[in-house]
């Protein structure tokens, strides 16, 4: 099997290198381009041998092939052979300087829409520091709360954060409309189509800008009270079995899910441990005596058992926050409290910005 791999690798190079070469392609891409070729030949073969369709023009940059200066603001890409592209980086200062003296490692060029959009790869290693709190974290449809306990218990911030997602939903329910008005014709028409795609670009960027926000907010808080970031795992949430529900149910987790990736990311980068636990019962069993919990008002829950009433997000990060010391203590997966320092390995802790680019030259 591997001398027949090798001898059709021999017979790729014998058959396209020459011919390559002569187009102006540096040696180490020339081997990559037939290779892919026949990846994308074998995958139309398993596909019945349907005309294989290219539907992104992206491209990943090795190391050897740029050269990126962050004092000019600028990108070099050496491609072919008698010449290269000099672009300007049009992302802002303050988030390029966020990663100077981290190691570059890779670069994506991606081309959408008449746009040239390069994203730049960065890694360093994180040193974890020693936490003394712990930050638990609740999100829901209307609002973001956290709370910061000490190691005994006790309470020391509790601080709330709106969330956009009703706007975000707002403009979903537009898409459905002009989806529904034009049932059949909506993806062939140019004006409707793009229509839906403002929408979609208005809720792709207010969940981002959202996220990158709070995100930034929560962990330099966490990294002020040096705290073990503690979120729920959604991995464990169920979606809702009602079909008018479903979509809404995803796209609530997915917004979930960018905010959760937003905050683990920059705990990280300050060198924060970042924990997950099974958020089931967090907003529905007593914190006091683990009873089931009622209805005592609007987002107001009653003890029938202890007599215990709280906000039903306070209720959840109080739950949160016991679940995650249970789970170290007992050596269940979680991040021991007394754990000792370590380092971050190389790979796990990588950044990126993304970025406009114009100035294309020859």
């Amino acid at each position: 099997m591997e001398s027949g791999y090798k001898a059709l690798q021999e017979k790729l190079h014998e058959a396209f290198y020459g011919k390559l070469r002569k187009l102006g392609f540096r040696a180490h891409h020339v081997k990559q381009i037939y290779i892919y070729a026949k990846s994308i030949v074998e995958s139309a073969k398993s596909n019945g041998g349907k005309k294989p369709a290219l539907r992104k023009l992206t491209a990943r940059i090795d190391r050897y092939d740029y050269r990126l200066e962050l004092d000019t603001m600028s990108l070099t890409l050496k491609l072919h052979s008698d010449y290269e592209f000099r672009l300007k980086l049009l992302a802002p200062r303050e988030r390029v300087e966020k990663y100077r003296g981290w190691s570059n490692y890779e670069l994506v060029v991606k081309y959408e829409s008449g746009e040239l959009w390069v994203s730049i790869y960065f890694k360093k290693t994180v040193k974890y520091v020693r936490p003394r709190t712990v930050m638990a974290i609740d999100v829901n449809f209307d609002s973001l709360t956290l709370a910061v306990f000490t190691l005994s218990g006790k309470l020391v911030r509790l601080k709330r954060f709106r969330t956009p997602l009703r706007r975000i939903l707002t403009h979903r329910i537009w898409i459905e409309r002009i989806q529904k008005r034009y049932p059949e014709s909506w993806r062939f028409i140019k004006g409707v189509k793009r229509a839906i795609e403002r929408h979609g670009e208005r809720i792709k960027n207010i969940s981002w800008d959202y996220a990158h926000k709070v995100g930034d907010c929560i962990a330099e808080l966490a990294h002020r009270y040096r705290s073990v970031v503690v979120l729920e795992d959604l991995d464990k949430l169920r979606e809702n079995a009602k079909k008018d529900r479903r979509f809404n149910k995803k796209l609530t987790l997915w917004f979930y899910r960018r905010i959760q990736f937003c905050i683990e990311y920059e705990a990280t980068e300050r060198g924060l441990r970042v924990a997950k636990v099974n958020p089931r019962g967090t907003s529905s069993e007593c914190p006091r005596c683990g009873s089931k919990l009622a209805e005592n008002g609007y987002r107001a829950l009653r003890c029938n058992n202890c007599n215990y009433i709280g906000d039903r997000d306070v209720v959840a990060v109080i739950n949160l926050y016991k679940k995650f010391t249970f789970h170290s203590r007992c050596g269940a997966p979680g991040v021991a409290l007394n754990a000792p320092e370590q380092m971050q390995p190389q790979e796990a802790m990588r950044g990126c910005f993304v970025v406009d680019v114009y100035g294309l030259g020859l």
